[in-house]
């Protein structure tokens, strides 16, 4: 008698693991003012990696100017990429749509210098994300120094995005 309630009790519980919700850790952008208005949910991001000063205010970074190729992509919550990446050159701009990638479940954007060892890239979160869309959708990428001893990189890429007031690191 013991066994069999055991047994049915441990039915119960592993029939309720699949029932139960997943927990997800997707970006919702659904409510952010270009879903909200059926425009694009674009951030457009501008490799100003080249120029010395003008964009770090507001973030650890001393700004510097090395000139680098920035790779851009939508990352799952296990950091493999949402759907395409992009490349951009130092001192042009592309525009990545969140539309598609809110679709293959991201959770946020990272920024890296591929060609760059010595640069540790930089994480926007799903809130600042939110908060970007509900601005103006830019954010101009930069290099920089860390404070001494802060960080174990020499270097590092920051963002500041426009409307919002998103800036990152902190």
């Amino acid at each position: 008698m013991k066994r069999n309630a055991l047994m049915a009790g441990l039915a119960l519980a592993t029939a309720s693991a699949f029932v139960a919700p997943m927990a997800s850790a997707e970006c919702d952008i659904s409510q952010t003012k270009c879903a909200l208005n059926d425009g694009k949910c674009n951030i457009k991001f501008r490799n100003q990696t080249g120029i010395s000063s003008g964009s770090g205010g507001g973030t650890k970074l001393d700004q510097t100017s090395s000139a680098q190729i920035i790779r851009v992509k939508a990352a799952k919550e296990n950091g493999k990429p949402a759907g395409n990446v992009l490349t951009i050159e130092a001192g042009t701009s592309k525009s990545l749509n969140l539309d598609k990638k809110a679709k293959k479940d991201f959770a946020r954007i990272r920024i890296s210098s591929p060609t760059l060892a010595s640069v540790e890239g930089v994480t926007i979160t799903c809130a600042q994300v939110q908060t970007i869309l509900d601005g103006s959708g830019t954010c101009k990428i930069f290099h920089g120094t860390p404070p001494y001893g802060d960080e174990k990189f020499d270097y590092q890429l920051g963002f500041s995005c426009d409307g919002g007031n998103v800036k990152g690191p902190k």
